[in-house]
């Protein structure tokens, strides 16, 4: 598996919210068509790996 890691969630960082976690992700997807953008919660981060050919 090719998964990135593009952003690291501190879990004491209150200042995080799901908004900008959905906001990074939102970016992260227009700016990178081609990668599945996701969030691992095993990790707790923002992460992405190459879109499959379906």
């Amino acid at each position: 598996m090719d998964k990135e890691v593009h952003l690291k969630i501190d879990k004491a960082d209150k200042s995080m919210t799901l908004r900008k976690v959905m906001e990074t992700i939102q970016q992260l997807q227009e700016e990178n068509p081609e990668l599945e953008i996701f969030f691992d919660g095993d990790e707790y981060a923002i992460c992405s790996r190459p879109k499959r050919d379906s």
